[in-house]
C-alpha cells in the first residue's frame, strides 16, 4: 500500500505531460506567437530604464571600425573553391579564404579571421563596393553596445581611437575620447559578408542566417584608446564597465626583445579593471577568437577579473573548451539544446569561480548571458547586484528580433519559435538541477533557482520570436548583450 501513492503520483505526471503536449500541438501559429510576444512586452513595459538623477552611467572601451556589409554569394564565386572546406586561423590567400567561409557556412556559424595579406582585402573591397547592395556603417564590438546603451536611456563613454567621418555614425548624446577631429587616422575596415538562412553556395546550403566577418586591422590591436579611457574613467563615475573588441588583438606584434608587448597591453586592461571602485560591474563581452595564446591570456589576466560575461552559442563552446583543455573550439552546433547550454555555463560558472579564488580577485562572476537564435539564457546570482533577470531576458529577446528584422515593430507574420513544449534543464539525469519545464505561451520566460558550488542563482530562458526575413546579423550579439544589461544596472544615489 505505501508505494500506491508514488504510483499514481507517476501516472498523473504522464496524464498532465500527455494533455500539455496535445494541447500546444492544436495551438496555431499566431495563437502560440501572439501571447509570447505581448508577455515580452508587457515585461520591458513594466521594467523601462531610470532617468534623472537614477540614469545608468555605462563605460565602454576599446575600438572601432567602418564595417562594410556585403551580400557573401555575390562576391564569392563557389566555382573556385577548391577542396573541401576547412578552418584557418588566419587567411593568407584567396584559396584559404574560400575554404574558411565555405567551413562556417556550410555549419551556419558565425565567424571572424583575420586577412595577413593586404593586397588582396584592398582587392575584395574594391570588388564589394562595385556590388549594388553593400553598404557602410559603423563596427566593434564597444561602439555598438554603446550605442544599444544610449538608445536604451543610459548616459554613455566609449573610448575608440577613430576618425572624424567615422565619428559621425555616433549619436550626438555619446561622449567620444579618443576620437580625432581631422582624417589623419585610416580608420580600420571590417569586411562583413552576411547570408541568409538555406542560402546556397555551390553544394552547400547554410542553415541559418549568419555572417562571416574578415579584417587586416591596424589600429584595434593595439587597444591605442586604453590611455585616453583610463584618463576620462574617474570623472564619469560608470555603474558599469565594458570590455570589448580584445579579440583584434590576434593580428599583433606579439614579442619585441624578448618581450611579449600583447601581454604588456593585456595586463594595463587588467589594471584598468581591478582599479574601478567595487560598486562599479564589470562585463566582458566574448568573440570569435582563435589563437591560443591570447585566449590563455585572457583567462590569466581578464576574465577572473569581471563580473559577467556575455557570449553566443560559438563562443560559449570555445571558453568551455578553453577552460576545461587549454584547447580551441573552432565550430559548435548554431542551435543548440537548452539544456546543453545550460550545462555549459554552469560549468564556465565553477570553473571561473574557481579562477576567481586563485586569482585573488575581489570580485567573482556573478553573471552569465547566452544568446542563441532560439532563446536567452540569463544566470544571475541571488546576492549580486544585477537585478531584474527575468526582465533582462525578456529584453534581450524582444531586441534580438527586432534587430535582425531592422524593425522596430513585431510582426507576427516574420516571426517564428524555434523551442520545443518542453525543454530538460540539464543533460545529467542524475544532477539535482534535473528537471524538465513547459513553455507557456503565456508566461514564455521561465525561471528557477539552483545551487552551484555552494552559491544560490537565479536561471531565467526567454524565446526568441525569430525573425523569419533577416535583414542584420552583424552586430546582432553586440546589441542583444547590451539590450540584456542595461535593465540589470541601476546607479547608486
Amino acid at each position: 500500500m505505501a508505494g500506491a501513492p508514488v504510483k499514481f503520483g507517476s501516472i498523473l505526471s504522464v496524464c498532465i505531460v500527455i494533455y500539455s503536449v496535445c494541447y500546444r500541438k492544436n495551438l496555431t501559429g499566431d495563437e502560440r506567437l501572439a501571447p509570447v510576444k505581448e508577455h515580452l512586452l508587457s515585461l520591458e513595459r513594466e521594467n523601462r530604464v531610470a532617468l534623472g538623477e537614477r540614469q545608468p552611467r555605462v563605460a565602454l572601451g576599446y575600438g572601432a571600425c567602418h564595417d562594410l556589409f556585403v551580400n557573401a554569394t555575390a562576391l564569392l564565386d563557389h566555382r573556385m573553391l577548391a577542396g573541401e572546406p576547412r578552418n584557418f586561423n588566419e587567411i593568407s590567400n584567396k584559396d584559404e579564404f574560400l575554404k574558411s567561409f565555405a567551413y562556417f557556412f556550410k555549419h551556419g556559424a558565425a565567424a571572424e579571421r583575420f586577412m595577413s595579406n593586404s593586397k588582396l582585402y584592398e582587392e575584395l573591397i574594391k570588388q564589394a563596393l562595385n556590388l549594388p547592395d553593400t553598404r557602410w556603417a559603423i563596427g566593434g564590438n564597444a561602439p555598438l553596445m554603446a550605442r544599444r546603451f544610449f538608445l536604451e536611456g543610459c548616459r554613455v563613454l566609449l573610448a575608440a581611437k577613430m576618425s572624424a567621418t567615422l565619428k559621425k555614425y555616433i549619436p550626438e548624446g555619446i561622449k567620444v575620447v579618443g576620437a580625432l577631429d581631422n582624417e589623419q587616422i585610416k580608420d580600420d575596415i571590417h569586411m562583413i559578408l552576411e547570408y541568409k538562412a538555406d542560402e546556397e553556395f555551390g553544394i552547400y546550403s547554410a542553415p541559418r542566417a549568419n555572417r562571416y566577418i574578415i579584417h587586416n586591422d591596424e589600429n584595434n590591436p593595439l587597444l591605442s584608446s586604453l590611455e585616453v579611457f583610463k584618463e576620462n574613467l574617474p570623472s564619469f563615475g560608470a555603474n558599469l564597465l565594458v570590455i570589448g573588441g580584445l579579440q583584434m588583438m590576434d593580428n599583433f606584434p606579439v614579442k619585441s626583445n624578448g618581450i611579449d608587448l600583447r601581454e604588456q597591453r593585456l595586463e594595463l586592461v587588467k589594471e584598468q579593471i581591478t582599479t574601478q571602485p567595487p560598486e562599479v560591474l564589470i562585463h566582458f563581452e566574448m568573440a570569435s577568437y582563435v589563437d591560443l595564446t591570447l585566449l590563455n591570456h585572457l583567462t590569466r589576466l581578464v576574465l577572473p577579473f569581471v563580473d559577467s560575461i556575455g557570449m553566443n552559442e560559438q563562443e560559449l563552446s570555445n571558453l568551455l573548451n578553453i577552460l576545461e583543455h587549454g584547447q580551441v573550439s573552432v565550430v559548435a552546433d548554431s542551435n543548440p539544446r537548452i539544456a546543453t547550454a545550460l550545462d555549459q555555463m554552469r560549468k564556465i560558472f565553477v570553473l571561473i569561480r574557481g579562477q576567481n579564488e586563485k586569482e585573488g580577485s575581489t570580485r567573482k562572476l556573478s553573471r552569465i548571458h547566452v544568446h542563441t537564435l532560439a532563446y536567452q539564457a540569463i544566470l544571475t546570482t541571488r546576492r549580486s547586484k544585477w537585478k531584474r533577470t527575468e526582465a533582462a531576458a525578456a529584453k534581450a529577446a524582444l531586441t534580438a528580433h527586432r534587430y535582425v528584422c531592422n524593425n522596430d515593430n513585431i510582426a507576427l507574420d516574420k516571426c517564428k519559435l524555434l523551442l520545443d513544449d518542453s525543454f530538460a534543464t540539464t543533460t545529467e539525469e542524475s544532477s539535482d538541477n534535473n528537471k524538465r519545464v513547459f513553455f507557456e505561451p503565456n508566461k514564455p520566460v521561465s525561471c528557477w533557482e539552483e545551487n552551484l558550488g555552494g552559491e544560490s542563482v537565479d536561471i531565467c530562458v526567454a524565446p526568441v520570436l525569430i525573425c523569419t526575413e533577416a535583414q542584420l546579423t552583424a552586430g546582432a550579439g553586440d546589441n542583444i548583450s547590451a539590450a540584456g544589461l542595461v535593465l540589470q544596472v541601476e546607479r547608486s544615489i
